[in-house]
């Protein structure tokens, strides 16, 4: 119990203890804490001054002075524009604010450099007691970019600088990175403070480069890509000059240049200087780089210039454009020259540049060449041109003219611009000619009226007279009739006697001289017998004749009559037959085993010549028919087949001899060449018969083997001696057997034609 008093009084002394640690010495706090506040640059900030006592209700008169000591006023008492106070969205760049807790706040919403130094907070407490606190605002910038653009381009073969200038606070370092290796200055690359220097920039220099900064103090870092690509000049590519375009024509003139990038194009006429991009007929491509000319002018020959431009630099060119105007002939005009004098064609042709004038005779395929001529040195073309007026005159010489010469001639101008054509006719005079008139003779009979014509050729045309029979004049005979005076004249003449079977004379003249030409008229009769008449072929039903016709000297032998009849008729009653001269003589459809008398005559224009030539033959009696004459070529010694397992035999119907043919009996059979001689091989033997036609496919043959052919023609009376031939079919080949079924001789031909075209297309094959 006597300690208890001692406990009570350390307690005591605890409690004042504590109520005096409690008690705080008064004093403003800034928040963040800190005597000075590092920030960036456009950064929203606040400082908040805090005061630190026993009761906060004692603190009055809170403020934030600025470096200058200036009061920074409250927000409620900044005076805003009306339009922000409308929207409630702006707010002014510093002011303060007080809290319930007494504590007031300072605002920046984006810190500005100037802005940087002390800002002090100030306060009362309990009335007497005057508080405040200061804080340090150190500004710092940002790593910023001021001029280092992302794409730069520099010019090949100069020296480039890429600039990167970099702004901060403090002060940034700047190293420079080139994929992804770092550049250091050397004989290549120079290090500025604000750029990368290349030295004779290459197109390997292309590429993406960094731009490195940093802020050792503050730990910042940025990277700035920058894409270099290296320009190069443009460049035109050499023009080949003067360049030719033509009047009346559209033109495009090209430009053509390299660079990087692609460089675009202006034209201008040299002389006037005007840009052609803005005028009516031209018209400038600024990406190809080509002049167009519309409808051009002679006047827009001369000197144009070209530039192309990029990036890079700028290049001209000058070209000088000629205007080629087409030929065009001036003068050309029609010549008259005496045959066998001398007359100069000239043809006069104006262009640019001269055109080559050259001539050419419309009757003939090809021109006249310069100089005389390989094959007629009587003719010498020559031009003459002059390259200030434009003018060629050409000159086509001929020398001792002939009446060919005459006629129309072409003069054709030629340039590069096009050719020009005109015709001209040159007029050889001569004295009459009867070049062209056949020394003929013409005939009449029986007072039948004829024409004799003469027709004089000359320049100019000759006049015409007539006289007969010593000399004299045919306008004193009424039975002659002239018709014309010339250049054809035509005498009517009916001859009544035989006084006017003579001969006419045809007089010609001009101013150059007289001809004559002599026509005779003689009178023409029938003709006179057959020289020669023969019995050919003499069968049961028919008899063939060799006939050969008179030879007559005046009008020739058309036809050959015959007549004929049994010996119990008279001539009156006979039969007629009329051929043609030269075809085959042949009487048919007579009667077997009966005596026949046959005459002959021979007939021309006049008429029918007297009968003659009689002959008397006897039919014999009906028999089998003769012998079939199969058809092969001449002079072979076989056929060769188109076909290597079929052969066509083809052949002519021979003469019944009475009765008619009811049949044909192929025989066909293999044969061989055995010490030059054939022998055939019996046991390979075939037959056929057929009616009604004379053609037969023979089937089933051996490729590459010959082959013996017998045909014989059947009739009641029985079978005709043979008809024979050989032939060959060709060797197996894949494609080349055709088979035909022949129903009716009316399809033969059709088949044929089938048949020959496929046989050719398979010897095409075999000989592939």
């Amino acid at each position: 119990m006597a300690d208890r008093p001692a406990c009570v009084a350390i307690a005591v002394l605890l409690l004042q203890l504590t109520a005096f640690a409690k008690a705080i010495d008064p004093h403003l706090e800034i928040l963040p804490s800190g005597d000075t506040q590092t920030k960036p640059i456009g950064s929203s900030i606040i400082l908040t001054c805090k005061p630190k006592v026993d009761n906060p209700e004692l603190v009055q008169d809170m403020q934030w002075l600025d470096p200058q000591n200036r009061v920074i006023e409250s927000l409620k008492f900044v005076v805003l524009p009306i339009e922000s106070t409308h929207t409630g969205h702006s707010k002014p760049a510093m002011y303060t604010e007080l809290h319930q807790d007494h504590s007031l706040s300072l605002f920046f919403n984006s810190l500005q450099e100037e802005q940087a130094g002390k800002y002090t907070c100030k306060g009362t407490y309990a009335q007497n007691q005057m508080l405040n606190k200061s804080v340090t605002i150190d500004t710092i910038i940002a790593i910023t970019w001021d001029d280092a653009p992302v794409n730069q381009y520099p010019i090949l073969g100069e020296d480039f600088s890429i600039m990167c200038r970099v702004r901060a606070r403090p002060s940034p370092s700047v190293d420079w990175l080139y994929n992804g290796e770092l550049i250091k200055t050397n004989d290549r690359y120079v290090i500025n403070a604000y750029s990368l220097k290349i030295k004779n920039v290459q197109e390997s220099d292309d590429g993406i480069y960094t731009c490195r900064a940093s802020v050792q103090t503050t730990g910042e870092l940025q990277e700035r890509l920058i894409r270099v690509e290296v320009h190069t000049r443009p460049s035109i590519e050499e023009i080949s000059s003067p360049i030719d375009i033509t009047e009346g024509e559209n033109a495009n003139i090209e430009c053509k240049a390299t660079g990087k990038p692609p460089p675009t194009f202006t034209w201008i006429k040299s002389l006037t200087q005007q840009n052609l991009s803005i005028t009516d007929r031209f018209g400038v491509d600024p990406v190809t780089g080509v002049l167009t000319i519309t409808n051009v002018n002679r006047e827009d020959a001369g000197e144009y210039q070209c530039t192309a431009t990029n990036l890079a630099g700028t290049v001209t060119t000058n070209i000088q454009v000629n205007v080629i105007v087409k030929p065009k002939i001036m003068e050309f005009l029609n010549k008259t020259v005496v045959e066998g004098k001398n007359k100069d064609i000239m043809c006069k042709a104006f262009g640019r540049p001269p055109p080559e004038v050259i001539f050419r005779k419309l009757t003939a395929d090809k021109q006249y060449l310069m100089g005389a001529q390989p094959q007629d040195d009587r003719i010498i073309m020559t031009n003459s041109a002059d390259d200030v007026s434009g003018e060629t005159v050409g000159v086509l010489a001929i020398h001792s003219a002939l009446t060919n010469d005459d006629g129309l001639y072409e003069c054709v101008a030629k340039n590069a611009g096009g050719v020009a054509y005109k015709n001209g006719h040159l007029t050889v005079e001569f004295p009459p000619s009867f070049r062209n008139m056949p020394n003929i003779t013409i005939y009449s009979w029986e007072q039948r009226p004829v024409n004799l014509t003469c027709i004089a050729e000359s320049i100019p045309n000759a006049t015409i007279r007539w006289t007969m029979f010593g000399d004299r004049r045919v306008e004193d005979d009424v039975t002659i009739q002239v018709i014309d005076d010339g250049p054809i004249s035509t005498l009517q003449i009916r001859p009544t006697d035989r006084r006017y079977y003579t001969n006419y004379k045809c007089i010609a003249a001009n101013i150059h001289g007289t001809r004559e030409h002599i026509i005779e008229l003689k009178e023409a009769t029938k003709p006179t017998e057959l020289l020669s008449v023969k019995t050919v072929e003499l069968t049961a039903t028919s008899i063939r004749f060799d006939l050969i016709p008179p030879t007559h000297p005046d009008l020739p032998v058309k036809t050959i009559s015959v007549q004929y009849k049994d010996n119990n008729q008279i001539w009156q009653n006979a039969k007629n037959r009329t051929w043609s001269v030269g075809s085959v003589y042949v009487v048919e459809n007579l009667k077997p085993q009966t005596p026949y008398n046959f005459r002959f005559a021979a007939m021309n224009d006049v008429g029918l010549g007297n009968w003659g030539g009689e002959q008397h033959e006897t039919t014999p009696g009906r028999t089998v028919p003769n012998q079939p004459k199969i058809l092969t070529t001449p002079g072979s010694e076989y056929e060769q087949s188109a076909f290597n397992n079929q052969y066509e035999l083809s052949w002519l119907a021979p003469p019944d001899n009475g009765e008619p043919i009811d049949m044909y009996l192929i025989k066909y059979c293999q044969i061989r060449r055995v010490s030059g001689e054939w022998e055939v091989l019996d046991d390979t033997c075939q037959e056929v018969k057929i009616q009604g036609r004379t053609r037969q496919y023979l089937k089933g043959l051996s490729s590459d083997t010959f082959y013996r052919v017998e045909l014989q023609a059947h009739n009641i009376m029985g079978y005709s001696k043979p008809g024979s031939a050989k032939f060959r079919t060709t060797r197996e080949s894949a494609g080349n057997t055709v088979d035909y079924i022949l129903v009716s001789a009316a399809g033969d031909t059709c088949k044929i034609a089938v048949a020959t075209i496929t046989a050719a297309v398979m010897l095409l094959s075999l000989a592939i």
